[in-house]
């Protein structure tokens, strides 16, 4: 009876320290939904969300890389509930696995009312980032992950598999567009049919400062080369001009 209630313990204290167990990755966002976070409906906007879950992503890939990263694909995604104004949005993320170049990060959101404290799921995603070459242009090398909780083990074994079916996937559809085996929908046997082109919503949206993310100095400094390359290029391009002008005058 005594070795099953010590037996007990030390399961309930490894359950603790597994808890306690702090993954270094790990980041964690809270965010009260106010109304210029949601949409007609009063439900917090899809668009905002995403932009919390990126945010808190790359932050965790950046911890780990330790250096810049950007994001290169986010799995589908699966909304279970909405979310309403005043209820508080947590975010969790963290890496699962770390390969060469690149990283997956799992991604939790859940919802709470701080009035009736109820706490509910909201989606699970999986995006994968990237880490941005050097000032000399060398890629920066991921250090592994190291997995600690059996919870951790999993994420890191199905992550080698999760992104295996990405490329497959993205072999899939190659074929599929280059083969031309487009299934053709059959509109004859529908009364009620509607042009495609009907539901077709363009949207034109200048990229301002409040739009960008933690890199704005960097993406700045692109911009800045790149408009300097192009001011060199008009001022190389007038001088030309001029030269081919000049030289008109003189043989007429």
């Amino acid at each position: 009876m005594t070795s099953r209630v010590f037996g007990d313990l030390e399961d309930e204290e490894e359950e603790e320290e597994e808890e306690e167990r702090i993954n270094p990755t790990e980041v964690k966002m809270s965010q009260i939904v106010m109304p210029c976070h949601s949409n007609h409906r009063q439900e917090l906007s899809v668009g905002q969300l995403l932009k919390w879950m990126d945010s808190t992503a790359c932050l965790s890939a950046e911890r780990h890389a330790g250096s810049p990263c950007v994001t290169a694909s986010i799995d589908d995604i699966y909304f279970e509930h909405t979310i309403s104004v005043g209820q508080v949005v947590n975010i969790r993320a963290k890496v699962n696995r770390a390969f060469n170049t690149s990283m997956e990060v799992g991604i939790q959101v859940s919802c709470e009312d701080l009035f009736t404290d109820r706490h509910w799921r909201v989606c699970h995603a999986y995006a994968t980032f990237v880490t941005q070459r050097t000032s000399t242009g060398q890629k920066v090398t991921l250090k592994p992950i190291v997995p600690h909780s059996q919870k951790e083990q999993v994420e890191y074994s199905v992550a080698a598999e999760r992104r295996r079916v990405r490329m497959v996937h993205d072999d899939i559809i190659k074929d599929l567009l280059s083969s031309g085996s487009i299934q053709q929908a059959d509109s004859s046997a529908v009364s009620n049919k509607v042009a495609a082109e009907k539901t077709k919503v363009e949207s034109v949206e200048l990229v301002l400062p409040p739009h960008a993310n933690h890199q704005l100095s960097v993406r700045f400094k692109v911009i800045e080369e790149s408009e300097k390359a192009e001011s060199d290029e008009s001022e190389h391009s007038g001088d030309t001009q001029e030269s081919l002008g000049g030289d008109t005058a003189v043989s007429s």
